[in-house]
């Protein structure tokens, strides 16, 4: 049987597993798309065209119109999907036309050979990976009933750890094959999101004129979400930019001896990724059970924020990896607890993809901000803690926000039958 019936109505059938794999191997699929790209191969990248003097220009240059291109985009498609009505349903010719522009922009990534063409295949990246990533996402709030929102958050929560997998045990080992190490990247997407194409039916909606606004954030407990993860995000990126900078830099006795700081780092990484799925995946799973997600958020930020001041301290070792061993579950437990919780409170049924969108706008904007706050930091001349003394400030704010949400009550475990 397919997923799901076209008739039912949105939020009353209970997914089936089936359903939930397919979805969780098409997130992975969205995740393998960027995090090859973003970690190592635009790097490379840009270090071939611009040399090793060059290659910090050549970088910024192509992420700065990338992350441009990316804010536009995500809520656009977000909002075009919305009001899309076709034989194939809303959602899911958007997806594979992303998926189709992906190939496309690995295309011209491969070729690039100058600094504006570089920027170009970012820009057309950055297009087509917000085309594909944006509906993706807009499945849940559409045929996910809240019920299940937190288990499907949970397998979707293991998309990321697994493309940071794949980058570093398949994709960094075909090196310098810039050509091949694309061509692999989109034969997995293809592969891992196919099986959700070929089984997906979506609830009928009827088409109204496409908008683009910023509405939702009228609604309080939305735009008390939204708040908090702008302070989230601007946690989290502080930690992921710095960490290597805060090891290389440890006074003796914090790190191991005889160990390098990228030896560390890597330790520090592999052990996060550990604790986040796990974290995550007992959260979202709890989450649905209790009914409630407010809690499991709020504790997620309380506990990042202590994590980050912890830091700051510079316990000797293995201080720092017990450190990292809760940040990385504060870190899991709050992405699947506030992505399910976000999927329930978005205020209008007729626009899920653009609300969305408008959510990730509060993902995107920190991943700038907070540098420049950084730098204002260390151009004052205070020490590196203190960057991390101002993450764990962004948490304690991410889950002072969340106080100014309502309660949403996840509803009972009673369901219709699966589909």
């Amino acid at each position: 049987m397919t997923d799901p019936a076209a008739s039912a109505p949105i939020h009353t059938q209970r997914r089936s597993r089936a359903f939930i794999l397919r979805y969780a191997l098409a997130q992975t699929g969205a995740f393998i798309s960027f995090i090859p790209l973003l970690t190592l191969l635009l790097p490379a990248k840009a270090e071939a065209i611009g040399g090793p003097a060059g290659a910090a220009v050549v970088l910024s240059q192509a992420a700065f119109w990338g992350g441009a291109t990316a804010a536009i985009a995500n809520l656009a498609f977000g909002a075009l999907s919305d009001r899309t009505r076709s034989p194939l349903g809303r959602r899911r010719p958007w997806i594979m036309g992303g998926v189709g522009g992906l190939l496309v922009s690995f295309a011209l990534l491969t070729g690039a050979s100058t600094p504006f063409s570089l920027v170009v295949g970012v820009i057309a990246f950055q297009l087509a990976v917000n085309a594909f990533f944006a509906p993706l996402n807009a499945l849940v709030p559409d045929l996910v009933p809240d019920r299940q929102k937190g288990l499907v958050a949970a397998w979707a929560g293991i998309a990321a750890p697994f493309a940071n997998l794949f980058t570093a045990l398949v994709i960094s080992r075909l090196h310098p094959d810039v050509g091949l190490q694309f061509a692999l990247v989109g034969a997995a997407v293809v592969l891992l999101v196919l099986p959700l194409l070929l089984r997906l039916e979506e609830t009928a909606q009827a088409s109204v004129g496409f908008t683009l606004s910023f509405r939702a954030l009228k609604d309080r407990t939305f735009a008390a979400v939204w708040t908090s993860r702008l302070f989230a995000e601007a946690a989290i990126a502080i930690h992921t930019l710095y960490l290597f900078l805060w090891v290389s830099r440890a006074p003796p006795g914090v790190m191991p001896t005889g160990q390098s700081p990228a030896a560390v780092f890597g330790l520090l990484l592999a052990t996060a990724t550990v604790s986040t799925v796990i974290a995550g995946f007992v959260g979202g799973v709890a989450s649905d059970r209790l009914g409630r997600r407010l809690p499991f958020v709020i504790a997620a930020m309380v506990a990042m924020a202590a994590s980050l001041v912890l830091l700051c301290i510079a316990p000797p070792w293995p201080g720092v990896l017990m450190i990292q061993l809760l940040f990385g579950a504060a870190h899991g437990l709050h992405a699947t607890t506030v992505a399910a919780m976000t999927a329930e409170i978005l205020p209008d049924r007729e626009s899920f993809g653009r609300d969305l969108g408008v959510m990730n706008v509060a993902i995107a904007v920190p991943q700038s901000l907070a540098p420049a706050a950084v730098l204002v930091l260390l151009g004052l001349g205070l020490p590196l803690a203190t960057v991390f003394l101002m993450a764990g400030a962004f948490a304690v704010l991410s889950a002072g926000a969340l106080t100014f949400a309502r309660v949403v009550r996840t509803p009972g475990t009673q369901s219709a039958p699966e589909h």
